[in-house]
């Protein structure tokens, strides 16, 4: 009886040793947020962009292959797609087979913005019978016939009377009458405003990444945009989110702002924004797309954050200077006009392509560019 009750009374120890460190972990875990609510909101950025930041910055091991296709798309040659099969291990999985990422397929399309005769220019799916303010990427590139690539652009309205996951504080009941009740995100064509950014709640940052060009300087940076608004001067612009890289004291950065935006979290296709320059201090943008379908396989924004920060810069001999998510799983989708069907990347499990919102096209031709709404 008497080494029953030691044997029940070690056992107790155990559990009771267990609760204490479990406890302890919790109590650890509610002071971690408690005190990046108290010392680092006032910074702009939240406790979730702060956590998943330093997941970004962990040790991927990326591994990509030779090019699969490296082919210049003008004739200049400074604007280059490459295709890439890349494989990974993400940093916190439980098991060998949930860390693998496997081999995905990566497209890229790199610009030398130096050249005056490339543009870059948002497009907006056209008003008709079929859709409000959505069409196809390939529909959308008849807006500007010289362009040689192309990316989808930012979250959006597909219903009516739907909850909208990345626009929360907008009501269902809210008519999709115009772009801007479709938009979840900046877009300005030719400096004519067709929708604004979404707030992303209490727990978010305050505004969301965008792409904006200047008028007077024509040149291109990525900031957060409160909702609503409109920066001065502004002659483009094409608002997604999260973003993904930041200069801050003069070196690029891994920084993720989660802005509200729950597809970051998610594990499908992607898209991204990228700002560069090269050893000459010339301006670069690059589109980058990775293949992937929904909740099965490709990559989150923090993998992807990962990626560009440290695959790109010797990929192209460039320093980053900023990039951003932009909308995810079935709208990824990446247009090269010397591609097959014009289509290099496209996701969804029937390989259709999907009507989105917006786009963003690389323009090579001379100033006299077209475009229609």
């Amino acid at each position: 009886m008497a080494a029953l009750s030691f044997a029940t009374l070690g056992v107790n120890l155990k559990l009771f040793k267990r609760v204490i460190k479990i406890s302890l972990i919790v109590f650890l875990l509610f002071a971690m947020i408690a005190a990046a609510l108290v010392y680092l909101r006032p910074s702009g950025l939240s406790p979730i962009s702060i956590v998943i930041t330093q997941m970004a910055k962990r040790n991927y091991a990326w591994q990509c292959s030779a090019p699969l296709i490296q082919q210049p798309l003008n004739a200049k040659g400074n604007i280059v797609w490459i295709k890439l099969q890349c494989q990974g291990t993400y940093p916190w999985g439980f098991s060998k087979k949930s860390r693998d990422t496997g081999v995905l397929t990566i497209n890229i399309v790199d610009a030398n913005l130096a050249d005056a005769n490339i543009f870059v220019k948002p497009t907006i799916g056209k008003a008709n019978a079929k859709n409000t303010y959505r069409g196809t990427l390939l529909e959308q590139a008849a807006s500007y016939p010289n362009a040689v690539a192309g990316i989808n652009g930012g979250y959006f309205r597909t219903k009516p009377n739907r909850h909208d996951p990345n626009c929360t504080r907008r009501s269902p009941k809210t008519p999709m009458n115009t772009s801007n009740q479709i938009g979840d995100g900046l877009l300005v064509i030719d400096s004519q405003v067709y929708s604004t950014n979404c707030d992303g709640g209490k727990l978010s940052e305050v505004g969301r990444s965008s792409l904006i060009q200047d008028t007077t300087t024509k040149q291109w940076r990525i900031e957060r945009i409160k909702k609503d608004t409109v920066p001065a001067n502004t002659v483009n612009a094409i608002g997604a989110g999260p973003g993904l890289i930041q200069t801050i004291v003069g070196e690029p950065q891994i920084q993720i702002t989660w802005e509200g935006i729950l597809s970051t979290f998610e594990f499908s296709a992607n898209a991204a924004v990228i700002l560069a320059k090269d050893k000459q201090g010339k301006s670069h943008m690059l589109f980058f797309t990775v293949d992937g379908i929904d909740r099965k396989y490709g990559m989150t924004s923090i993998g992807m954050a990962n990626f560009i920060y440290t695959k790109i810069p010797t990929l192209f001999g460039l320093k980053l200077i900023s990039a951003m998510s932009m909308d995810q799983g079935n709208s990824t989708t990446l247009f090269v006009k010397k591609a097959d069907n014009h289509i290099a990347s496209v996701t969804g499990t029937h390989g259709t392509i999907r009507d989105v919102y917006d786009g963003l096209f690389i323009v090579d031709g001379s100033s006299s560019y077209t475009h229609s709404s």
